[in-house]
């Protein structure tokens, strides 16, 4: 019989100055008064699992099978310690992706048990999404590091397409303002179009990014020709 691996992980944006911030996650799941912003599965047994301190026939649910606020909020407390000490262990490791630092640990699905850092790292989801944001998580980083997925460092290439659709998506009529907003927004992630020779700026890009876009079926349609009009005059 094969084992599988089974990894834990959890994110941050690899821009972040400052570490997650536990203190600030505990702060604001003492505000949380909503108990369904928990994601358990089975709280009853996960709830006394994260307790152990707890009376085994505790009532931690109510007769509904919803966890009960108080409980869910100190296995969250709980959650957020072991989170804690996991990222400042050596059981945890990280790697850098797609403008992502992505904690992760792991374990056999059999054979050996997950680290404790693993654990502590699926025990995250459970928490309320505002929660793992305050502290500096992004849930989910199978989605490009953009605000709309809690990001609250640089803008991000995603963030200027986003920024342009609304600004033109919401105007009903589009005149010489686009003109001057939109080449300020592509400034922020890339060199500010009209700050040179369209043949420069080619030549710019292509350094900068060690890749000729005219090699690109897709980019090569919004090279203009002037850009090779102008090479031509210098």
């Amino acid at each position: 019989m094969s084992s599988a691996m089974l990894i834990g992980t959890l994110a941050v944006p690899a821009d972040r100055i400052q570490p997650p911030d536990f203190d600030r996650g505990r702060q604001l799941l003492e505000e949380i008064d909503d108990v369904s912003q928990f994601s358990f599965d089975d709280p009853a047994n996960e709830i006394l699992d994260l307790l152990p301190e707890l009376d085994p026939e505790a009532q931690v649910v109510d007769e509904h099978g919803q966890p009960i606020l108080g409980y869910a909020r100190q296995a969250g407390f709980a959650i957020i310690d072991s989170l804690e000490e996991a990222l400042a262990s050596s059981k945890t490791s990280f790697l850098v992706v797609a403008g992502y630092e992505i904690y992760f640990s792991a374990g056999r699905s059999w054979g050996g048990a997950p680290t404790v850092a693993a654990d502590a790292m699926w025990n995250a989801d459970k928490l309320p999404e505002p929660v793992l944001l305050a502290m500096g998580f992004i849930p989910d980083y199978s989605k490009p590091l953009a605000r709309k997925n809690g990001n609250p460092g640089h803008v991000t290439d995603t963030d200027i397409v986003d920024a342009i659709a609304l600004g033109m998506g919401t105007k009903p009529d589009w005149g010489s303002d686009e003109q001057v907003w939109i080449p300020e927004l592509i400034g922020a992630v890339r060199q500010q179009p009209g700050s040179t020779t369209p043949a420069q700026y080619l030549r710019e890009f292509t350094e900068r990014y060690e890749f000729d876009p005219t090699t690109s079926n897709f980019l090569t349609q919004y090279v203009s020709r002037e850009a090779d009009a102008d090479d031509d005059q210098e």
